[in-house]
């Protein structure tokens, strides 16, 4: 049976790792922030209401 695995160094390995920053960029933020506004607007909007009368 094959090893599937190939055996690096760390300083191989390292070559493929080429990240810059840590920092979240600034559109993955946009993204976070509108789907919370959406979640809020959601639940004031549809969620509220449906449970006053689900729960009448």
């Amino acid at each position: 049976m094959h090893d599937a695995t190939e055996h690096t160094t760390p300083q191989q390995e390292n070559s493929f790792h080429t990240y810059e920053t840590h920092s979240i960029p600034w559109y993955v933020r946009a993204i976070w922030l509108g789907f919370w506004i959406g979640a809020v607007w959601y639940i004031a909007v549809f969620a509220i209401p449906m449970a006053k009368v689900f729960f009448e």
